[in-house]
């Protein structure tokens, strides 16, 4: 029996940023597990003002011309975004909304949406989390099914603080009101399910699943060509965030006295900080790339630990051109935020692209999921961030031939986006069979 989808994705291609690949994962293949597939999202000209993302027409090319996408405007006022641009009026913003200003804005757009199409179910992905709560109220009006889809936890996705703790409190009802309203809540992590058992305890446990994110399967592994160390994408680490969270209120400025966070993670370790540290102690030839946005600090970082003759920034490429580059490297690189007394949960996305590629894995990661799955995957190479002679030596290890892998099949098979789509199929059946529970 054929079950009909809507999903609502705010990002969606052509944005080309890390979350999107999961959602045109599923418009890509949840059509081959009996699921009837809608999308609803933003007008791409849209985006130029929510992302300093690029687009990527071939992103949106790929979505399957049997899944329709409903393109809306994103029903952000002009007077928004001209506030945001000065300090003052983006301090303003923060404080004026208490969770996200999509659920906002976005509400209507998708309402009238959802009122055309009248699906059998349900599938909201977030971020951003105001898709959650709009979710929420969709179908509560329309007594719908729904399945919550966390590519991120709200109120555990501490790269920057909450403007205050009653926003930090609104985040922690919101998310709340979701994990035990929805029929099914979708983590990319198992740390993720974790955290919401032990943060929300009166939430069904068989209502939280885990589905990793997933790669495209390749019909062949090509070689290595060269002995370089890749990395392509975001850095995900802003240098004002970070202090920001580690100073103690008296020593900061007076707008960000009232700054919360509700556990204390270092996201420098998610920047190339302490790989650069051990490339610095490694004295041996090796090639270093680096492909996408050069943010300000990068440079600096470069300057600072001395490598900056060591690491060529190739900048902003396309994910075509970011395959090939992988595909041609010794092994690839992934770092991980370190959740100071915890775990982390992220799992970054180029994680299971990594697995599609079969490269090795250099991972200076902390404690956390993502190290989990690069230890289980068989790939990793993997140093302590903390100890900078190990990761040199990981390096040596690799600029050298002699990094030993052991790719595990059978756990990258479960990777894969037909597989992700199947167990997505899967919560979606679950709901729809079980229909509107509020």
């Amino acid at each position: 029996m054929t079950v009909r989808a809507l999903l609502l994705a705010f990002e969606f291609p052509p944005l080309s940023t890390g979350g999107v690949h999961r959602a045109l994962g599923l418009a890509e293949h949840l059509g081959a597990f009996g699921v009837d597939l809608a999308v609803v999202t933003v007008r791409s000209e849209d985006y130029a003002a929510w992302s300093s993302a690029r687009l990527d027409p071939a992103l949106a090319a790929r979505v399957p011309a049997s899944v329709p996408v409903y393109r809306t405007p994103s029903g952000f006022p002009d007077w928004y975004w001209r506030l945001s641009q000065s300090r003052l009026g983006f301090r303003a913003l923060q404080y004026a909304y208490r969770g996200d200003p999509v659920s906002s804005f976005w509400s209507e757009p998708v309402r009238r949406a959802v009122a055309e199409h009248r699906p059998d179910v349900l599938l909201a992905t977030m971020p951003p989390f105001g898709v959650a709560v709009i979710a929420r109220q969709i179908a509560k009006h329309y007594r719908l099914p729904w399945v919550a889809d966390w590519r991120d936890p709200w109120t555990y996705w501490c790269a920057a603080p909450f403007p205050t703790y009653a926003h930090y409190r609104y985040a922690r009802q919101a998310e709340g009101a979701v994990l035990r309203e929805a029929n099914v809540s979708v983590a990319t992590s198992h740390v993720t399910r974790e955290d919401w058992m032990r943060f929300f305890p009166g939430v069904d446990p068989s209502r939280l699943v885990t589905i990793y994110n997933g790669y495209d399967d390749l019909d062949h592994i090509e070689p290595a060509n060269s002995t370089s160390i890749v990395y392509a994408g975001s850095w995900y680490y802003d240098p004002q965030s970070r202090a920001t969270m580690r100073q103690p209120a008296w020593r900061r400025s007076p707008q960000r006295w009232l700054f919360y966070s509700p556990r204390h993670e270092d996201w420098l370790y998610r920047s190339p900080y302490f790989f650069l540290r051990g490339l610095a102690r490694y004295r041996g030839p090796i090639s270093v790339e680096f492909a996408g946005a050069i943010p300000g600090w990068l440079p600096a970082m470069l300057r600072e630990t001395g490598t900056e003759s060591r690491v060529r920034l190739r900048g902003p490429i396309s994910h075509e051109e970011a395959l090939r580059l992988q595909k041609g490297a010794a092994a690839l690189l992934l770092t991980s935020a370190k959740v100071i007394g915890g775990r982390d949960y992220s799992v970054a996305g180029k994680t299971f692209e990594y697995f599609g590629l079969r490269r090795p894995i250099l991972g200076v990661l902390t404690d956390g999921a993502m190290r989990d799955l690069v230890d289980e995957s068989g790939l990793g190479v993997i140093a302590d961030p903390d100890d900078e002679r190990a990761v040199a030596a990981a390096i040596e290890r690799i600029a050298t031939g002699q990094a030993s892998v052991s790719p595990r099949p059978d756990v990258l098979a479960r990777f894969t986006r037909r597989e992700v789509a199947r167990q997505m199929a899967e919560s979606l059946r679950r709901a729809a069979a079980e229909g509107y529970r509020g």
